[in-house]
């Protein structure tokens, strides 16, 4: 069964529902879209009855938490979108790990200058990248603690306290190294059965947004098999047995893992989770309701050399998705060597208005595309819309 938020469905995700025959919830009106019968809207029996729960957006949360409440698996996501207690689980894995909990009302009682900088402040129960800052002294964070308060106020008016909280918050240790993000699920064995493995980049060392993920055939030979078996011992520490998950986590040049978060029952989101379909023809949904396992050594073998990437484009600085917004998405699509797919999202349904997938022969591509400014195509009342 999949908890579907129907404000955006990829192509892809759709024909695979349709082919499947999976169950449909949708979250907003509650109700199972592709069966009507009395006895499949009593939603308490339906998810004592599914062997398989995925969901395409963290707002389905709610749904698990009213009616499935008292589940390993609603227990087992919960756990994972507070990530204090997702933190105090690794906590004997990583004694040398700083993080700490502390309220709204505490912050500005805190000692920042005995805190051990660089660090990450980011909300107890989040999403993305929203509210996530480095810090790397106590003057900067007293001027990100006064930021945090009004991006959390503008945020908390859209999602609900399931995925997004604005009265807790951790501060952490910053974890080096390369960043990747993987979509995978737990076979019956709790096995992991990793289904995507993308790099992340950044623009610079402040840089927190999901501007660029990639893979590659080199990225696959050489990260596939350590991070692998890096979530062979997540699965044992924490049950996980027919779970999907998006997990993010940084190696450093020794080849030590640390897990920044782990994103229950879903995938990458926005449909970015399908740049595997276009670089090595993972379509990871199909993948999942199938229960399947991907040849990695002979999909490695097929692939070519080129690096395949999508870009999330943002909305950035005060705007307000009621001003009569013109996007110039042609222009936009004038800065990609090779687009493989160019997808228009309903941007009054958050800060993204367009997912790229695009390939190429190098990451200067990449590079450009970090360097761009996204709100120099995005117009309002007829004039170019300028960052405040």
């Amino acid at each position: 069964m999949i908890l579907l938020d129907t404000a955006y469905v990829s192509p892809l995700l759709a024909e695979t529902l349709i082919e499947k025959k999976v169950k449909i919830l949708d979250i907003e009106q509650q109700l199972i879209l592709n069966d009507k019968s009395e006895d499949e809207q009593n939603l308490v029996k339906v998810f004592q009855q599914e062997d398989l729960i995925i969901m395409n957006s963290e707002e389905a949360i709610q749904i698990l938490n009213e009616y499935y409440a008292e589940s390993h698996v609603t227990k087992t996501a919960n756990l994972f979108k507070n990530k204090f207690a997702f933190r105090k689980r690794l906590a004997e894995s990583y004694p040398n790990f700083f993080f700490l909990e502390t309220t709204s009302g505490e912050l500005g009682q805190l000692d920042l200058s005995s805190l051990p900088y660089p660090l990450i402040f980011k909300p107890t129960v989040g999403y993305s990248s929203v509210g996530v800052y480095r810090v790397e002294n106590p003057q900067e964070f007293q001027s990100i603690i006064d930021k945090m308060e009004e991006t959390m106020e503008q945020s908390s008016e859209e999602d609900s306290k399931d995925i997004l909280g604005s009265e807790t918050f951790i501060i952490e240790s910053y974890i080096e190294g390369q960043e990747f993000a993987i979509d995978l699920f737990f076979d019956e064995k709790n096995d992991p059965v990793v289904l995507n493995l993308f790099a992340r980049m950044f623009k610079d060392e402040k840089d927190m947004s999901d501007r660029i993920y990639y893979t590659s055939k080199q990225v696959l030979q050489n990260f596939l098999t350590p991070i692998t078996e890096y979530l062979r011992g997540l699965g044992e520490i924490f049950n996980l047995r027919k779970m999907p998950l998006h997990v993010e986590l940084r190696m450093d040049d020794e080849g030590t893992i640390v897990p920044i978060e782990v994103n229950p029952l879903r995938f990458a989101g926005a449909g970015t989770t399908e740049l595997g379909s276009f670089a090595y023809g993972v379509n990871s949904y199909d993948y999942f309701f199938e229960q399947k396992k991907p040849d990695w050594a002979a999909l490695i073998n097929t692939m070519d050399n080129k690096i395949y990437s999508f870009t999330c484009a943002e909305f950035e600085g005060e705007i307000k998705i009621d001003d009569g917004l013109v996007i110039h998405h042609e222009l936009l699509q004038k800065q990609f060597h090779h687009i493989l797919e160019y997808r228009h999202i309903p941007y009054e349904q958050g800060a993204t208005f367009a997912v790229i997938f695009f390939s190429s022969d190098s990451l200067a591509q990449n590079d450009h595309i970090l360097s761009l400014d996204f709100m120099e195509y995005v117009e309002k009342e007829k004039n170019l819309y300028v960052n405040n």
